[in-house]
């Protein structure tokens, strides 16, 4: 074997630089570690399944996926303490008069990719709780600009906020992660709030069955301290402070919607390459 094998989807090209110096940690505690990048979820969670990997670095979506192929042996190791606490958020123009969903009745709402779990599944399911169905009470717009990455990228979020800053949407769907992203930059003055979700958790480290390994893996990441010379960059690059024990109760909302499906809407007709 090359190593514990862990998967790791490439969504941007910073994934392989984070890896390659996890690489080298992991390496000096003794633990060889065999990094596999993928273009998508689906193939990483295959592999993942069939067992061409040890592990993988999953999205919230994907591991609900896992658990649902593989409800006796899946199970996750620990998560990032940024994963925990994530929520969606329907923004508009501050002048739009937006200020809750009976406001939104008839207007142009943006969503994210068909696979994004916080900018089209989660919000869908937590709005169609709440009595508001987008599908029927709301001109939804979907766009699917980088399917396969379960919204890692963040990019159609960040395009439909834009679209909705030129007045061609009313509101748009947005993580609280992109919101305080914008926040930071001092890019929301002219936007508000309208909705926000419950909250969830988003990525883990997945593993199916038993493996000895599993436990050294989990101890090594969770020991791993971002004040470390060694790993305070890959540490913010991959947007993590320390790694924390896995945490379900994050996760019931998602395998509900998963499992009350369909869940996209918007006929995605606005589309980015």
């Amino acid at each position: 074997m090359d190593g514990y094998r862990l998967g790791a989807v490439v969504y941007h090209p910073k994934v392989e630089q984070i890896w390659a110096e996890f690489r080298a940690w992991f390496g000096e505690q003794g633990f060889a570690l065999a990094p596999h990048f993928y273009e998508r979820y689906e193939d990483q969670v295959d592999d993942l399944l069939d067992g061409l990997l040890d592990s993988a670095w999953n999205t919230n979506l994907a591991h609900v996926t896992v658990l649902r192929r593989a409800p006796e042996t899946a199970r996750a190791l620990a998560m990032r303490d940024t994963d925990r606490g994530w929520r969606s958020l329907i923004v508009a123009r501050a002048d739009a008069g937006l200020s809750s969903l009976d406001d939104l009745r008839g207007r142009s709402v943006g969503f994210g990719d068909a696979d994004s779990p916080q900018a089209q599944i989660l919000p869908v399911h937590a709005l169609r709780a709440a009595g508001f169905d987008p599908a029927r009470d709301c001109v939804a717009s979907r766009l699917d600009r980088d399917l396969g990455k379960h919204g890692d990228t963040g990019g159609a979020e960040l395009a439909q906020l834009a679209r909705v800053r030129a007045r061609e949407l009313d509101a748009c769907v947005v993580s609280s992660v992109t919101w305080d992203a914008v926040g930071r930059l001092g890019e929301r003055s002219e936007l508000g709030e309208v909705w926000r979700s419950p909250p969830f958790h988003h990525c883990c480290f997945t593993v199916v069955g038993q493996d000895e390994r599993h436990a050294r893996f989990r101890a090594l990441l969770l020991s791993m301290d971002a004040s470390d010379p060694r790993l305070c960059e890959p540490m913010e690059l991959e947007y993590v402070n320390r790694w924390v024990e896995f945490d379900p109760s994050g996760y019931r909302d998602l395998i509900d919607a998963v499992d009350a499906g369909p869940v996209v809407v918007g006929d995605g007709a606005a589309r980015m390459a």
